[in-house]
């Protein structure tokens, strides 16, 4: 059921984004998951056991299919499509091949590890890698659908497009860099606060991981483009040789040094060069010009992310046995008082004179 209606609603849920009409489906997935939540929980107290968990994602996507549909009413007949499919297919194919290899990409690790170095690894690599996606999840969750539809309109002038996107990346690297850095000296803290000591054993492979997520909170943005400017070929083949990448630095990592460890390495190192090649293709073929703009772009978040490391390095070393809330609390206190110094002295936005502002209503 819930296959379903997840697949009636693709078109009018398309409709929305197209239109931009980003606060309406704000409202409506806030609205509706209230709805769904209640529902399990009423479910669950009723003694509904097992039942309770998938009243949720079942409702919850009868209630989008209801509220997308009366917005944008379908009249679906039955035709065989042929015509259709060839307007959309050069542009969806690429599309198409480049989620089925990512998706292949980003699940092959947790095969080979449970398959080669067991399952008891395989559970902490896998609270370890939970872990650093939450913040990947979040983040570029609320940024890169609306992307799309706000860049296709640049479609044609990509100059525009690409000094838009410029900007987004510097955005993104403002926030994806330093939160690898603040990542990476608090893995102790955030592991065991929200998993408890029992995964003290997945904290060196999420410290290690949690290098990756800058790289990767910018890098999630790409397929945005790829799209906005047509180029779903470039797409995909980026994707393919990402995966080839990935798929190597994970079979060397589990056969040739076999540890947790050395997946994690390789997973950030990968990662590293598939940036390196994601924008090689996308300024080289999609944009046609130098990928000098975008250096400019990460000079200023990369020079912030190495005085943070300078800062909470000695924080690191002198507090291992300090209390967990504690500890984190100087790092937070620290990486935030840095970050809103660094940010309103380089003059990328004026916190101080926002605070002063909203102080005075």
């Amino acid at each position: 059921m819930n296959l379903f209606f997840a697949s009636a609603n693709i078109v009018p849920n398309a409709l929305f984004y197209k239109n931009k009409q980003f606060r309406f489906i704000a409202i409506r997935s806030l609205l509706i998951q209230i709805a769904g939540g209640a529902a399990a929980i009423a479910v669950a107290l009723l003694g509904g056991g097992l039942y309770a968990l998938i009243i949720n994602p079942i409702l919850s996507s009868i209630l989008i299919f209801v509220v997308s549909i009366r917005r944008y009413p379908q009249h679906p007949s039955l035709t065989s499509g042929i015509q259709a499919i060839r307007k959309i297919f050069s542009y969806s194919a690429f599309q198409f091949l480049f989620n089925v290899i990512n998706y292949f990409s980003r699940n092959l690790d947790k095969l080979l590890i449970g398959k080669y170095i067991g399952m008891s690894p395989l559970g902490y690599y896998e609270k370890s890698y939970r872990l650093m996606m939450l913040p990947l999840q979040n983040i570029t969750q609320v940024i890169t659908p609306v992307m799309h539809p706000i860049f296709s309109d640049y479609q044609n002038d990509l100059t525009r497009l690409a000094s838009s996107y410029e900007r987004i990346i510097r955005i993104l690297a403002y926030i994806g860099i330093p939160l690898s850095v603040w990542l990476f000296f608090t893995a102790r803290e955030i592991t065991l606060i929200i998993f408890g000591h029992q995964w003290m054993a997945s904290v060196p492979v999420f410290r290690i991981l949690s290098l990756s997520v800058g790289i990767q909170i910018i890098l999630s943005s790409s397929g945005s483009i790829f799209q906005a400017s047509g180029d779903t070929r470039s797409l995909f083949v980026s994707g393919l040789l990402s995966s080839i990448l990935n798929v190597a630095g994970m079979l060397v990592g589990i056969f040739v040094f076999g540890t947790l460890e050395a997946v994690a390495w390789s997973i950030c190192i990968t990662f590293t060069l598939n940036f390196i090649q994601c924008y090689w293709i996308m300024y080289r073929i999609t944009f046609c010009r130098s990928a000098r703009p975008l250096v400019r772009q990460l000079l200023s978040p990369l020079l912030l992310g190495l005085i943070l490391a300078a800062v909470l390095y000695p924080i690191y070393r002198a507090t291992p046995e300090m209390n967990l809330f504690l500890s984190a609390a100087i790092k937070g206190v620290v990486f935030g008082l840095l970050f809103v110094v660094y940010i309103q002295v380089r003059g990328e936005y004026d916190i101080i004179g926002k605070v002063k502002s909203i102080l005075k209503k």
